[in-house]
């Protein structure tokens, strides 16, 4: 049967075939796997240490006050006060991998210098100055626990322990000739410093950790809408999983209508990952994923689009009149002289998309119905063709987004329906050979390069990205950079 023509067609939706994304359905698999490794670990430990140098450098400090006693004199008071951290050291940090357990934090050989002003005073004895104190040695281990909530699906971060030591503080005073008074009380404001700077460190790591980090994994994308049709769902399946080399996620990775999410008819298959730790991330995207958006559009109704001889380039020979079609099929120039002739085409069944190690195909079964039309702008149906096609996908990344390319391979046609007679269906051969390349896929193409967001959180690029196709899914690495 005719179609009638879509007025706001939406072909170029099934670009989202070559879209990235991650999601949780009930299937046994993931639609998608992401992998950090230790060189991604050491990145983020980098870049996690340089916020806990700052939180340090934060820490204000109390006055200290006290007595201290001088021999044949009696006793005396001491006040250290207007101290302020001039700077923080934390040369040499680290996260490790606890494999079933999460990761451990450890931090060692760091020094945090402290500068204020002390008084002294016994009776009409008084003495005062600036004092220079450094915290040294200090080292600091803490264990982290990933995990997800079940609920929302986001990502969980909490500080399930610390500790830290350290080996000593050294006071060292100035601007006074009585500056030897200190040595009498240095031992009493070291420790006292020592035992308040102990206490301080854990704190702020544990506050750091919530209130730094913990929102930071917040900003993962759970589900993000792509238009009014479809979303991608991100959620965690389970808890991430760190091994003795790497710390794995499992996502969803699944398309879902907006307007009424139902489960797939398929499951995602077992994802067979390699063990390459040359980048800090690794993404294996399954051809579940590709799957589940050509599912969810086709369903939808909007892969379609109509095609008008004003669409084609002015230099082709093919024509979208009756006049050209009639050199093919003469009963159309007959029938309808010199009108233009208009081309519907949609996706009839879910395009399947095959990812395997010689690359990515895209298998979508097409119908196309030709219609002419009248002087009235009305339309008069011509015929309906069916077409099946093998379309290579080039997928590509650009920072954050995902991008490609769809191109042609090989075209079959089968007549439908004729409302013009019988004729050959391979005198259309040529012209839609044509049509396909030149007029339609430029069109996904177009869309294919604008891309789609990568599940990442924020100020989070990627750079050195490589792509790699194997039996079922496509791997995914780069390396990453927060801005």
């Amino acid at each position: 049967m005719a179609r009638s023509p879509d007025n706001a067609p939406r072909w170029a939706t099934l670009v989202v075939l070559a879209a990235l994304g991650t999601a949780v359905t009930e299937a046994t698999n993931p639609g998608i796997v992401v992998r950090i490794t230790q060189k991604g670990l050491d990145y983020a430990c980098q870049e996690g240490v340089a916020v806990l140098q700052k939180e340090l450098a934060k820490i204000e400090i109390p006055s200290f006050s006290g007595q201290f006693k001088i021999k044949y004199l009696g006793k005396g008071d001491y006040n250290f006060y207007s101290m302020v951290v001039r700077g923080v050291e934390l040369p040499s940090s680290r996260i490790r991998l606890l494999p079933g357990e999460g990761l451990a934090l450890s931090v060692t050989n760091a020094n945090v210098k402290i500068s204020g002003k002390w008084k002294a005073r016994k009776n009409f004895i008084k003495a005062s100055g600036n004092f220079d104190l450094s915290v040294e040695g200090i080292s600091i281990s803490a264990g982290l626990k990933l995990s997800c909530d079940p609920t929302s699906g986001h990502s969980t971060v909490t500080c399930t322990s610390c500790s830290n030591h350290i080996d000593k503080v050294h006071v060292h005073v100035s601007g006074s000739r009585l500056g030897w008074l200190i040595q009498l009380f240095h031992k009493k404001i070291e420790s006292s410093l020592q035992n308040f700077m102990s206490s301080k460190i854990c704190q702020i790591v544990i506050s750091s950790v919530s209130s730094k980090l913990e929102p930071f994994f917040q900003t993962l994308p759970v589900t993000a809408k792509i238009d009014n049709v479809a979303g991608i769902d991100y959620s965690l399946l389970a808890p991430p999983a760190a091994t003795a080399e790497t710390l794995d996620g499992q996502l969803k990775g699944e398309f879902f209508s907006l307007a009424h999410r139902t489960p797939p008819p398929f499951t995602p298959p077992a994802l067979a990952f390699s063990t390459d730790h040359e980048h800090m991330i690794y993404l294996g995207i399954s051809d579940y994923f590709f799957n589940t958006a050509g599912l969810v559009y086709q369903q939808a109704g909007v892969l379609n689009l109509t095609l008008r001889d004003d669409m084609m380039p002015k230099k082709s020979k093919f024509r979208l009149t009756t006049k050209f079609i009639g050199t093919l099929i003469p009963q159309v120039a007959k029938m309808f002289p010199d009108m233009n002739v208009q081309l519907l085409i949609w996706v009839s069944s879910p395009p399947h998309l095959t990812v395997s190690p010689t690359g990515l195909t895209l298998i979508p079964a097409l119908e196309a119905q030709a219609f002419a039309v009248l002087p009235n702008s009305s339309l008069a149906p011509l015929f309906l063709l069916g077409m099946t096609m093998n379309v290579s996908v080039e997928v590509g990344a650009k920072s954050d987004r995902l991008v490609g390319k769809l191109s042609l391979d090989k075209l079959l046609l089968e007549l439908k329906h004729s409302d013009i007679g019988p004729f050959s269906v391979s005198l259309l051969q040529a012209i839609m050979n044509y049509v396909i390349p030149t007029a339609v896929l430029p069109k996904v193409n177009v869309r294919l390069q604008k891309g789609f967001p990568l599940p990442l959180p924020r100020h989070i690029q990627l750079f050195n990205l490589v792509l790699q196709s194997y039996q079922d899914f496509l791997l995914f690495g780069a390396d990453v950079h927060y801005s």
